[in-house]
Formats: structure tokens, C-alpha cells, sequence
């Protein structure tokens, strides 16, 4: 296989901008395969993904930070965009970047898309021309959308990360592979994720790294339908957890968590006893939820504050060609437990287990 910096490369790429189209001649793959790469890399297998992104990095396809529209309009505000006011998640980001911009003396203005591409991407036209920068806080977007926007006014990208766009997310990689290697050590040879949103670029990767962790210790591991990343979205999956429990869950969060360890004690399943019950976030809730939660911790200061110092940077004329990424770790508690030999089906009954 060729890439661009091979000596036989094809020299008319040199003089334009490289398009997806280039990258998926060059990798020998269609378009859609390597829009997947970036946008939702847990559509595509791992070997895929590298060799796209080995031919993108040769190719230089969107190393460089799109260009933004300068001008003075807006001096002073900074519109945050969000997918859910009601996320502890993004509450907590919210807070750290409006600390952090109000010490360049800017003031935020909160917005929530409640989950929809169509509602985030209209409200980026709508503020676009009233505000100096933009941060979009786990964004639903298509890549190729976020970076027109980002050709609007500085833009940042927060858990998650665009080719062309200044971007900080989280390294969930330690984090998940610690709750693997926990679940392994109490005995469990199966497990399921619970999967958030569809258009969740940051639930593709917790995916990924659980995937690729429980296949290097040859468990099984399944993934379930998206759902929506609230309390009611864990607990609606319970009866279908019922129907085949694999004794242990990692959540796409702390609240899906709770709401599955809820739903599964009223069909006579308790936590930890008969379940194994893992989140991400380690918000408040996963702290006082009973039992207690373990979880994935991610420093939403951190992430929140990293966000802004990157706008502020952009603002301030700086070409960023580095996207940092905020460390996980995992937090142990009650909702953790030796498998039991006997996991329980629906209405309590007992079931063998298939590990």
C-alpha cells in the first residue's frame, strides 16, 4: 500500500486541500470508511482505523486548525453549546469553563441542543455572528459539520476529537481497561457495555478500548442498543439485560448505571450480589446511589478549563496543532462483587451461567 509520503504519491494533492476522497483512493477504501474512522471509529475495525489514519497523517488531511473568521463582533462572550442541561456531565464542564473564561474577563452563554444534530447546528449558525468563540461540550455533529462551524469563529471541540479543530478530550483508555482487568480479577468472563447516545463519538471509543481489552483476555463481551444517556435510558434496559445477563455492566455513565441498578432490583436482581455494575463520570450521584457506584473518574475541571485556555488561545491568535487529553482512572466501591454462580434471570429466577 502507497501513502502520500511515498515517492510514487500522486503529485496533484500537493496544490490543494486533501479531501476525504484522497484518503480513501490512497487507503484503497471507500469515503464512507474513512468518515466512520474519525466520526465514529467504533464503526470500523481497529486495522482499518490505522491504516486511514496512517494514510491521513501522510497525506495531511486536516493537520492544519481550520481557518475562522476574525472580526470584533462579540468582544467579550463566548457561546457554550452542550447536548444536555440535565447531565451532571456537562454541568460540571460547563462550570469549569465559565471559572476559566471569566478570568480573560468573558462571559458564557449556556446552550442545550437536547441531543439533536439539527438544533446544534443552528444554534452555531444563530450565535455565530453575536459571539467571539465557540465551545462545543461533546458535540453530535458530523465531523465534516464541525468544522464548518468552526469556519464561523474559533471554535473548540470537548471530548471529542476533530481532525482541523482544536480539541481536548478524555483518555478513556486506562480507565476502561482498569474496569476490565477489575471485573477479570472478581471472576467475570462476560460482560456487557450499555451504550449511550448513537451519535456519541466519545461512547465509540469507551467501546473500543473495551472491546480490544476483554478480547486480549479472551472474554466475551456484548453491546447493546443505543439508549439515551439518562437515568430512564439505563433503567428501559433492564428487562432486555433480564433476557441474557452476562453478571457484569460497564455504562456509558453514572446515571444509565443507576437507573439499570434500579430497574434490576425491582426484577428481584440485586447489586453487587447477583450484578456487577461500573459507570463513567464519578459524578455526585454515583457517590451516594445505593449501593455506592464504581466508576470511571474523569476530571471535568481539568477538561472544562483545558476547553477554554484552548479558546482563549485561538482567540489570541495562536495555531494549535496539539490536542491534549485529560486522564481516567478507575474508582472502586460497592457496586462491585465477586461473580456469583448462579447469576439471576427475570423475576429472580436462577440461570446457569454461559461463562
Amino acid at each position: 500500500m502507497k501513502t502520500g509520503a511515498d515517492s510514487g504519491s500522486d503529485s496533484s494533492t500537493d496544490n490543494r486541500r486533501i479531501t476525504i476522497y484522497d484518503v480513501a483512493r490512497q487507503a484503497g477504501v471507500s469515503p464512507s470508511t474513512v468518515s466512520r474512522t474519525f466520526s465514529r471509529p467504533d464503526r470500523v475495525s481497529i486495522s482499518t482505523a490505522r491504516m486511514v489514519q496512517k494514510v491521513a497523517d501522510a497525506l495531511g488531511y486536516h493537520s492544519d486548525i481550520v481557518d475562522s473568521r476574525s472580526g470584533s463582533q462579540g468582544r467579550g462572550l463566548v457561546a457554550v453549546v452542550v447536548p444536555d442541561l440535565g447531565n451532571q456531565f456537562f454541568t460540571g464542564v460547563i462550570r469549569s469553563i465559565q471559572d476559566e473564561c471569566e478570568r480573560f474577563r468573558f462571559e458564557t452563554l449556556i446552550l442545550d441542543t437536547r441531543e439533536s444534530i439539527t438544533r446544534e447546528r443552528r444554534i452555531v449558525d444563530t450565535v455565530a455572528p453575536v459571539v467571539s468563540g465557540i465551545i462545543l461540550v461533546s458535540p453530535r455533529m458530523p465531523d465534516a459539520m464541525i468544522r464548518k462551524c468552526a469556519q464561523l469563529r474559533p471554535l473548540v471541540s470537548v471530548n471529542r476529537d476533530v481532525r482541523g479543530v482544536s480539541s481536548i478530550s478524555i483518555d478513556v483508555a486506562k480507565g476502561a481497561c482498569q474496569a476490565v482487568d477489575y471485573l477479570y480479577s472478581l471472576g467475570y468472563r462476560s460482560l456487557t457495555y450499555l451504550d449511550g447516545p448513537a451519535a456519541s463519538w466519545s461512547g465509540g471509543i469507551r467501546w473500543r478500548h473495551i472491546f480490544n481489552e476483554c478480547d486480549a483476555k479472551g472474554m466475551s463481551v456484548k453491546r447493546s442498543l443505543p439508549c439515551a444517556p439518562t437515568f430512564y435510558g439505563g433503567y428501559s434496559f433492564a428487562e432486555k439485560y433480564m433476557d441474557d445477563p452476562t453478571g457484569a455492566v460497564i455504562a456509558h455513565n453514572d446515571l444509565m448505571a443507576i437507573g439499570l441498578i434500579v430497574a434490576l432490583r425491582r426484577l428481584g436482581c440485586e447489586c453487587p450480589r447477583d450484578i456487577s455494575v461500573i459507570g463513567f463520570d464519578n459524578d455526585t450521584m454515583s457517590m451516594v446511589s445505593s449501593p455506592p457506584l464504581t466508576t470511571i473518574h474523569m476530571s471535568l475541571s481539568v477538561l472544562g478549563r483545558g476547553a477554554a485556555d484552548l479558546l482563549m488561545q485561538r482567540l489570541s491568535g495562536a495555531n494549535l496543532s496539539v490536542a491534549p487529553t485529560v486522564p481516567a482512572r478507575l474508582v472502586i466501591r460497592q457496586s462491585t462483587g465477586a461473580r456469583s454462580s448462579k447469576p439471576l434471570g427475570r423475576n429472580g429466577a436462577e440461570k446457569e451461567s454461559r461463562s
